[in-house]
């Protein structure tokens, strides 16, 4: 096996379980350094040395290194927002509306942008929602913050309330389990077509069923982009001008889906000199405006959202942004980084750019409420500079 060599080293890894010769040497120390080196490599499970010595016709075997490559655990999901707005379901249907996905996606925000998914693509897939049954506590933790929320508003029990929804939800995974064994007998799903596939979706699984299995089908299209952009791209590309309401109003909730990635919004507005003028921005695209001259020109997909918005065809896309402009609002990121010294005169820029031509408020009382209390902790912070932290205290009950 070796040659005229009466010693003689050799390389083993292992690779999803199988162990593998990797070389054989006659020097020890150039078969340690070859195998230490191997620790390093992608997909490397252990590796040892070995080293063989020929005795009188015998050949003995021993080890001299072996190392198991540490498995590096992903660290537990948190939630990714609160469950405020979420609708009380009481069937498990209720869970595909766009309130429940609004809220689905940023309580669940860390999980999709991991595997860059969409709210929609979660509840149709099997195979996403099995992985997120699999993360042990997330899943659970979004179902208690959404059952505490129903607690306040509507004074039901916690726990009964969070086996109520957990019911839900084994619901629709097993709806999403059953498609899986099923959709390959269905009719295939034809993007340039879309009124022809959803008749003949229709009549292989009734008209009850049509809406899950459409945009079960449409989710698997979706699979063919690895990013959430790629995705808003491809359902742009479905938007012709013919196509049917019912499939421009699945299309705008999927879209508004995608929207609910605040990476995605900030990706696609482009490099903005600072927070005030991307909100701008965005009024600019829901009001259907000219952008500011020092603006920077966003996405070309997000200006056919814009477009599509102010044509009244995608008001889950508008509720959407205007949500992140609230969000963005109310968060502690000032207005201009390099120069917070100006936040109340941007929030004054700002709060007459988010007015349409008759003079309303984008966003309403909220919004309003959101610039207030920006302006309220601009001048707290004014004033503990100064040293008047009572005063700045006493303001915060104003």
């Amino acid at each position: 096996m070796f040659g005229k060599s009466s010693t003689a080293f050799e390389v083993q890894i292992r690779r999803e379980g199988r162990w593998t010769i990797e070389g054989t040497y006659d020097d020890e120390r150039r078969a340690l350094a070859s195998a230490r080196s191997w620790l390093a490599v992608s997909g490397v499970e252990e590796v040892k040395a070995l080293k063989f010595r020929s005795l009188a016709g015998l050949s003995l075997e021993t080890v001299i290194f072996q190392k198991a490559v540490p498995v590096v655990k992903d660290k537990p999901m948190a939630l990714g927002g609160t469950a405020e707005g979420a609708p009380y379901c009481t069937a498990p249907g209720d869970l595909y509306g766009f309130e429940s996905r609004v809220v689905t996606g940023r309580l669940l925000r860390p999980f999709l942008d991991k595997f860059r998914i969409t709210p929609t693509e979660l509840l149709h897939s099997w195979t996403y929602l099995r992985k997120l049954d699999e993360q042990g506590l997330l899943l659970g933790a979004a179902l208690q913050a959404v059952a505490r929320h129903h607690a306040d508003r509507h004074g039901v029990a916690v726990p009964a309330r969070a086996r109520e929804l957990r019911a839900f939800a084994d619901a629709v995974m097993a709806r999403a389990r059953d498609f899986q064994g099923e959709r390959k007998a269905l009719p295939a799903f034809d993007p340039a077509d879309l009124s022809r596939s959803s008749r003949v979706l229709a009549a292989a699984v009734g008209e009850e069923r049509h809406d899950f299995a459409f945009l079960s089908q449409l989710t698997i299209h979706l699979a063919d982009r690895n990013s959430l952009a790629g995705k808003l791209e491809m359902l742009l590309d479905l938007i012709g001008p013919d196509v049917e309401p019912r499939h421009l109003a699945s299309l705008d909730g999927v879209m508004a889906d995608a929207l609910g990635s605040a990476e995605l919004v900030k990706e696609l507005l482009g490099a903005q000199p600072n927070l005030a003028l991307g909100l701008c921005a965005l009024a600019d695209l829901i009001l259907g405006r000219d952008p500011q001259p020092k603006s920077e020109p966003v996405s070309p997909l997000l200006a056919h959202i814009g477009a599509l918005i102010v044509q009244g065809r995608a008001p889950c896309c508008r509720a959407v942004l205007l949500e992140r402009i609230q969000q963005s609002l109310n968060g502690t990121q000032p207005l201009d980084r390099r120069d917070p010294k100006k936040e109340a005169l941007l929030a004054d820029h700002l709060a007459t750019h988010l007015r349409d031509p008759q003079g309303r408020l984008l966003g309403g009382a909220e919004v309003q409420k959101a610039l207030a209390r920006r302006l309220i902790r601009h001048r707290q912070a004014i004033l503990r500079e100064q040293g008047m932290h009572d005063i700045a205290d006493r303001l915060s009950g104003r």
